[in-house]
Parts: structure tokens; C-alpha cells; sequence
């Protein structure tokens, strides 16, 4: 089966793990980034520094976008790009950290499993970006702390 990381705050975030298991996977491993196209000297780069070289396929990049304009409707389009990249490739197990590419590629029939980013990695980040995609993620847990009971049971 080939393997889809995603590598902005999945296999950044733990690259001991993935490095680990992309050692041991049998299939074809791809890194898939929303980072634009243009940028992808760079990705090569931090990955050779994260201890990757010789350790994927190919890096799967995003379309060619201004940061200036990100917004929710990026995320929505970008889920769809990482999805045809995705199926293109015959990517049957994908992680990924952001709840809406996680959210879609299971729906669309992509085995996927979301890492789940600790707090201090997220306050670390939190006045970098705006749209740091980490900030997403602590908001799809933040209604657990309000959950109660009533709430589950019908």
C-alpha cells in the first residue's frame, strides 16, 4: 500500500515516528504538502534535514498561492488538490494534522488518520500564523470541555 504524510505539523511535528515508519513500510511513500510548487527546494531541504533523503517516492506539492489571501475557502480548495494528488498516486494511508484535508480524505474513501498536535506545540505557534493549521485542530477539541452527558446520551 503507498503512504501519504503530510509534512507541515504531521511529520514536522514527529519526525522521529515517521522516519521510523517509513523505514519499515513496504509500499511507496510520498510527502504531500499544500506548500506551493515554488517552494519545493525548500521542502527537499527541510526534509534532508529532518533525515528523509532516500526515505519517499516524491514530494506531492500544493497550487501556487499568495498567504496574504489564505482564508477557510483556501483550506477547501486545497482539500481537493491534496485529494486528485492522492488518487492520482493510488495513496491508500494518508496523515494529516488538518481537520479539513483529514475530514475529506476519509470521505472519500482515503484510510486517514489525523495526528493529534499537544498543546505546546500549538501556543508555540499560535502568533506565527494566523492560519497556522494546528489552530484548527485545537478547535475541533475545544468542545469537549463543555461536553457533558445530556449532551451524548438520546
Amino acid at each position: 500500500m503507498n503512504l501519504g504524510i503530510d509534512f507541515h505539523d504531521t511529520l514536522s511535528y514527529s519526525p522521529k515516528f515517521f522516519r521510523k515508519l517509513a523505514s519499515n513500510w513496504c509500499g511507496k511513500i510520498y510527502i504531500v504538502t499544500g506548500t506551493p510548487a515554488s517552494y519545493r527546494d525548500d521542502v527537499a531541504n527541510d526534509l534532508e534535514l529532518l533525515g528523509f533523503s532516500g526515505l519517499y517516492e516524491d514530494i506531492l506539492m500544493g497550487y501556487e498561492y499568495d498567504k496574504k489571501d489564505m482564508s477557510t475557502d483556501h483550506f477547501k480548495k486545497m482539500r481537493e488538490h491534496k485529494l486528485k494528488l492522492i488518487k492520482g498516486y493510488d495513496i491508500q494511508v494518508y496523515f494529516d494534522d488538518n481537520p479539513y484535508y483529514a475530514h475529506w480524505m476519509k470521505d472519500n474513501g482515503v484510510l486517514t488518520f489525523m495526528l493529534c498536535i499537544d498543546q505546546e506545540y500549538m501556543d508555540r505557534f499560535a502568533k506565527a500564523d494566523p492560519f497556522f493549521t494546528c489552530h484548527l485542530q485545537g478547535k475541533v477539541f475545544d468542545f469537549l470541555k463543555h461536553l457533558e452527558n445530556k449532551d451524548v446520551v438520546r
